[in-house]
Parts: C-alpha cells; structure tokens; sequence
C-alpha cells in the first residue's frame, strides 16, 4: 500500500516548476527571438503584398486603358494591343511557371496579408 505522506509530498514537488537561476535571462532570449522573427514575418509579408498589388494595379490600369483605346481608333487600338502582347509576353518570360495565374495568386496572398495585418492589429489594440 502506498505511503499517502510520500505521495502527498510527491504531487507536491511535481506540481511545483523548478527554480532556475538564469530563468529571466532564458525568459527574455526566447522573447527577443520571438519579437525578431514576427519583424522578418511582418517585412516579408509587407513586401509580398506590395509587389502583388503593384502588378495587380498595372494589369487593371493596363485593362482599362487598353478598353478606352480601342474605342478612339482602330489603329491605336492594334498598336496599343501589340504593345500590351509584348508586356505580356515579357512578363511570361519573367515567370516562366505561369502567366495571370501566378497573378491572382500573388493577388490572393496580398489579400491573406492585409487580413493578417489587420487581426494583429486588432489583437495589439
């Protein structure tokens, strides 16, 4: 039959988290590297959205022009789509895995971004 004093005793010293006697200098490292790799996360992600929404700026920008264009002359319409099929072409040439696909996606985690940034946001507040 067990011992209900070494028992108690046992609980007791389990329950109780050891005493270390660089325990806040071990406390504080682990923030720091913590606070650092949100700081990265957060600049990666910044510039993740930047260059997403820029190109996706230039493609809705690009559209919309190239429809007002196209309304004012056939010929300015045709040098104007030739011009947009070398942007294009040139931007295939860039990223090579996938054309307006790569687009959207890179559109899609700016807006995971932005939803990101503003929960942190509402968390800090």
């Amino acid at each position: 039959m067990a011992d209900l004093d070494f028992e108690t005793q046992l609980t007791r010293l389990y329950g109780q988290a050891p005493a270390f006697r660089d325990a806040e200098l071990f406390a504080e490292r682990v923030t720091r590297k913590l606070d650092r790799g949100w700081a990265l996360r957060r600049v990666l992600i910044g510039a993740t959205g930047v260059v997403a929404g820029v190109a996706a700026a230039v493609q809705l920008v690009g559209a919309r022009f190239a429809n007002e264009f196209s309304e004012m002359s056939k010929e300015g319409a045709d040098q104007l789509t030739l011009g947009v099929d070398k942007l294009t072409h040139r931007y295939d040439q860039l990223f090579p895995l996938g054309g307006s696909e790569t687009l959207w996606v890179g559109v899609a985690l700016a807006v995971l971004a932005l939803a990101f940034a503003v929960t942190r946001l509402v968390d800090e507040v």
